[in-house]
Parts: C-alpha cells; structure tokens; sequence
C-alpha cells in the first residue's frame, strides 16, 4: 500500500471519529424511542425545522413540521418530537425562546407538575405566545407616553401646592406681625386679669352649688329609705293578711298599729324637712348673692367694656390737700 492510500485511510477513520464525537456530543440519538407531539402558535418568531426542543432547559427533542393549522389558517401548527422517557404532562406549557438576544429560537417547554396527568403521544401541548421585539417597543412606548402624562399632572398639582404654601406663608408672616402679636398679647393680659378678678367670686359659687347639690342628693336618699319603709310596710301588712287570716278584730287592731307606725314614719319626714328647711333657704339664698354678683360683673364690663381688650386704666388722680388741711408749723 502507497503512502498516499495510507494517509487517505488515515483521514477517513479520523473524520468518522470526528462525526460520531459530533453526534454525541450534540445529543442527536441515532437510537432510542422518541414520541410526537403538536402545538399551535400565532407567531413563531424565526422557529425552523430542525431547531432544537428543549424541556425545563434540558435539549429533549428537534422541531419536525412547521405548517399552517387546518383548523385556523391564522395559527402555525409545529409538529415536535421528545425523548419517549420525557414526562410531559397536562400542566406542561410550550413557549418560543432564546438563550440570548443574538441566539437562534428555540421550542421551549416548561414542565409542568410531576402529579399531573401524563400527555399521551400525538396530543397537543398548551402554548403561550412570546413577546416579540415589535410587542417590547410598543410596551415601552406606551409606558413612556403614560409617564410623560403624569409628569405633566404632578407638575400641575406641585405648581397648585407651591401656590397653596405661598399663600399660607404670606398668611402666618401677616399673622405673626408686630401689631396682632401686641393686640393678642394685650388680649390675653386682660383675660388673666379678668380670670383672676372673678376667681374668688366663681369658686364661691361653684362652692355654694356643690354643696346644694349634696344636700339634695342627702334628701333624696332620705325620700328613698322613707318609701322603702313604707313599701315594706305594705308587703308586711299583705304578708301578715295571707298568712295568718285571724279575726277580724285581731287584723283591726294590727292595721290600726301599722298606722300609728306610718304616722311616725311621716312625722320623722315632717321633722326632717323642718331641720333642712333652713338649709334650703340658705342655698337660695347663696343663690341669690351669686346672681347678684354676676349682674354687677355684667353692669362693671357695661360701664368699662374696655378692660376686656387693653391694660386697666390709670389710676384716677388724687386731689392735692388744701392750705387750711395742711399743718401749720410752730
């Protein structure tokens, strides 16, 4: 054998090492059961026959058929095959995608659930349609047109708020000015004075009150342990009817005790109103002293209203003493 056969031999053996490598490495497989499967897109985005299949990212199959749907001339029926052992189920959904933004299209299926019903061989896969490239833009347009929208209503509403709190410093400056500070400063000056003029005058009354109030509250605990009394003394009469039935001159004689009973009952309530009787005109009485109190109040702030917004006047000026009032020197 010439040396020119033996380097041809050689190149041959090498390239069909280099092919079966290939195919391995590839994981094109010459052997094993594969099963068929449809899906339908819309839009297939540059998917090929040939291109790849891959399942959860794995490389499980090659696209086969790529035709118009019978069905619906508007869908692309894509005709793939799996691995057999691949478990693609009713959950699995098929997907157009790219590793990369320059990379060649491929079918994806995502997997699905391990507990879902199995997808016989020949079904159909469910299918999402990919965003493509044109679908992006536009998104992207849109957003940017719906930006620009609410930048131009924020810069409306932040001109209005800029204007509202002008408005309000402008308003705190006039407010927190020298005059209305020593106005409001004069105003409070009076109302102290006012306060602590009419303190002693205000606690006596409220004074006079409560203690009115407590000698009322006092006769009125009285009233309820009177007709307590006299309740009791009703059931004890019904009591006494019901279950002893005496003679009738026995029973007489019990009611006519009852009575002189009721009569103390009422004359302790006569005595009582007479002991607080002096006690109820003294409270009118302090009532009386507290309304005339607060009419002189009112006639003083009639004749002098102006100790409610300024200072107390100037005292009135003192007549100087006379030359027959003055001493006379030895």
């Amino acid at each position: 054998m010439s040396n020119e056969a033996k380097v041809g031999l050689l190149v041959i053996v090498a390239l069909v090492i280099f092919v079966t490598t290939f195919l391995i490495v590839a994981n094109i497989q010459l052997t094993g059961e594969t099963a068929r499967y449809r899906t339908y897109f819309s839009y297939i985005g540059g998917l090929d026959e040939g291109n790849v299949v891959r399942f959860g990212g794995r490389k499980a199959g090659t696209v086969q058929v790529l035709r118009p749907w019978s069905e619906d001339m508007t869908r692309t029926e894509v005709v793939f095959t799996l691995r057999a052992e691949i478990p693609l189920n009713q959950e699995s959904v098929a997907t157009i995608a790219s590793l990369n933004a320059l990379g060649q299209n491929y079918l994806e299926i995502m997997p699905g659930s391990i507990q879902a019903p199995r997808i016989e061989p020949g079904g159909v896969v469910e299918s999402t349609e990919s965003l493509t490239f044109s679908d992006l833009t536009r998104k992207v347009s849109d957003v940017a047109d719906t930006a620009v929208q609410v930048m131009e209503r924020m810069d409306a509403k932040f001109t209005v708020v800029a204007d509202g709190i002008h408005g309000l410093m402008v308003n705190l400056q006039e407010l927190s000015g020298e005059d209305n500070q020593r106005n409001i400063a004069r105003l409070l000056d009076s109302s102290s004075e006012l306060i602590e003029s009419q303190s002693p005058k205000i606690d006596r009354i409220t004074t006079q009150l409560t203690e009115t109030l407590k000698r009322v509250d006092a006769m009125t605990e009285e009233i309820r342990r009177l007709a307590q009394s006299a309740d009791e003394t009703v059931a004890t009469v019904h009591r006494t009817v019901e279950e002893t039935r005496e003679p009738l001159n026995s029973s007489l004689s019990e009611l006519e005790a009852t009575l002189k009973d009721t009569r103390l009952v009422l004359a302790d309530a006569r005595a009582l109103i007479l002991v607080n009787e002096t006690g109820i005109e003294e409270i009118v009485e302090n009532l009386r002293d507290a309304s005339e109190d607060i009419e002189a109040l009112s006639a003083e702030l009639r004749q002098r209203p102006w100790t409610l917004i300024r200072s107390r006047p100037k005292p009135d000026r003192q007549v100087p003493p006379t030359a027959a009032s003055q001493p006379t020197g030895r």
